[in-house]
């Protein structure tokens, strides 16, 4: 099925996409970007002639796609290499929503990364509600777009927005020895009522230390906002109502906070001292706690990208009917460090026998550091430009 095959017909808001099959980039471009003005065209040549002029005059793979846009939305053309790409690609799934009235009560979202999606309607009324296109190209053909009242919740009647990206993985929480420490070794008599000779109560081991905790991983990559093109032949506007139209593009993921340093063991209690008789030894002193395992740094914050161009036309009188606002997509914000691990307990001193001393206790483990913020991503996203143009 092509997507002039598809008939229009009304349709309950939001209305049922129909999926249809693009066979060549070239009715791609007839399709989503073929009513694009000359202005248009090359202006979105020269942005990417700025963002991306080594891909655009080189003939590598890895600029392609560049290429390719600049021959759907710019004044580029496409040399043989890029053709031969660009079959490998196609042909590609679209969704075609073809009603003649539509009423937008609710926020409508096509997307993330959905198959390119073209409106084409009759009447567009807001009353209230928006349309947002997630990492996903939009095509817009409305006779008319009318505004009527309505509470909405976006501050937008068209969205053009990218995906931020994931959030980084936390890192692994650092091990915590299990039970404690060995205690030392309970002193026996000689012999009946002897301790003369046999010493005092062993040592307690010292408790071992926790493990660190790992580092956070790396915020994800946002997702670019696609290319959107919007015509609109007619206002509806007798109140001086203004259609917004906002893009962002997307940021990148906050990353992933450091793992927790593990606690130390509790170190092991003194052994008693000799008992029996009239005779005692003291007791052993107990073990040190293990120190707490570091916690793990935070993970950097992954990288925001560029969002694509924006196309509006209208009549010229009806250009400042529409208000564009363009917002930065911020990198992602470094994870936070992982706690430190807690000293473990000082193990008990041993119990002296008679007339001699208990053991001492040990030292407690020293609280592991905690673990650093990560830094920041380090690029920021560029919203596409928004042209407007008469028609």
């Amino acid at each position: 099925m092509s997507l002039s095959d598809v008939e229009e017909k009304p349709a309950v808001c939001p209305a049922a996409k129909i999926p249809v099959q693009v066979a060549s980039l070239e009715e791609y471009k007839t399709l989503f970007a073929g009513d694009l003005t000359d202005a248009q065209r090359e202006a979105h040549t020269q942005h990417l002639s700025c963002l991306h002029g080594n891909a655009l005059a080189g003939t590598d793979d890895d600029g392609c796609l560049v290429r390719l846009s600049n021959f759907v939305y710019g004044a580029g053309k496409l040399a043989p290499h890029d053709k031969a790409f660009a079959e490998k690609i196609f042909p590609i799934q679209a969704s075609k929503i073809a009603v003649e009235d539509m009423t937008v009560t609710t926020d409508i979202v096509y997307g993330p990364a959905s198959a390119p999606v073209l409106l084409n309607v009759g009447t567009l009324t807001f009353a209230g509600g928006s349309i947002t296109a997630l990492n996903t190209v939009l095509t817009i053909n409305a006779r008319k777009v009318a505004f009527r009242e309505g509470t909405g919740t976006k501050p937008y009647h068209i969205g053009i927005l990218g995906t931020d990206g994931v959030t980084g993985m936390d890192g692994a929480h650092g091990d915590t020895p299990s039970n404690q420490a060995a205690s030392g070794k309970d002193v026996q008599p000689a012999s009946p009522g002897i301790c003369t000779g046999v010493g005092p109560g062993g040592l307690g081991s010292n408790g071992s230390n926790g493990g660190d905790g790992q580092d956070g991983n790396l915020g994800g990559t946002g997702r670019p906002s696609l290319q959107a093109n919007l015509t609109f032949y007619a206002f509806d506007n007798p109140e001086g109502e203004k259609l917004v139209v906002f893009t962002r593009s997307g940021a990148g993921g906050a990353g992933g906070r450091g793992g927790d340093g593990g606690a130390g063991q509790q170190g092991g209690n003194g052994g008693c001292g000799c008992d029996s008789g009239c005779e005692g030894t003291d007791g052993g002193d107990g073990g040190r706690g293990g120190n707490g395992g570091d916690g793990g740094n935070g993970g950097q914050g992954g990288d925001a990208v560029d969002g694509g161009d924006v196309f509006i036309k209208v009549p010229a009188e009806a250009v400042s009917s529409v208000v564009r606002v363009a917002d930065i997509a911020h990198a992602g914000i470094g994870g936070a460090g992982g706690l430190g691990g807690a000293g473990g307990r000082a193990g008990n001193g041993g119990a002296g026998g008679k007339h001699s001393a208990n053991g001492a206790g040990g030292a407690r483990g020293n609280n592991g550091k905690p673990g650093q913020p990560g830094k920041a991503g380090i690029r920021q996203g560029n919203p596409g430009n928004i042209y407007i143009n008469s028609l």
